[in-house]
């Protein structure tokens, strides 16, 4: 059975963090996030320099969008701490330019 879940990796040597949603069988897979700039950040600084926390698991991949969105937001991605480049929620459009 899958889990979707919404999850927040955070760079240990910058506090520099990605929140993204993931389907797993397992919530100990090891995924880290497959954002451009976060993929960019763990080769720079090694897997062992990131941490990724559950921030909540659902049954279906529509409440795990729903969740995102409400947490990657226009607003979220203005922190300079933030490397997400896109707003939460299935997709979307909204791109702020890579620092």
């Amino acid at each position: 059975m899958s889990i979707y879940l919404v999850y927040k990796t955070t760079n240990l040597s910058n506090g520099k963090y990605y929140i993204g949603k993931h389907k797993c069988q397992s919530l100990d897979d090891g995924y880290l996030g497959s954002g451009s700039i976060l993929k960019k950040a763990i080769e720079k600084y090694g897997r062992d320099n990131f941490h990724r926390e559950v921030l909540a698991t659902f049954p279906t991949e529509r409440e795990s969008f729903q969740y995102e969105a409400t947490l990657v937001t226009e607003s979220e991605m203005n922190n300079p701490n933030c490397y997400n480049m896109r707003t939460g929620g299935d997709g979307g459009f909204t791109r702020k330019l890579p620092p």
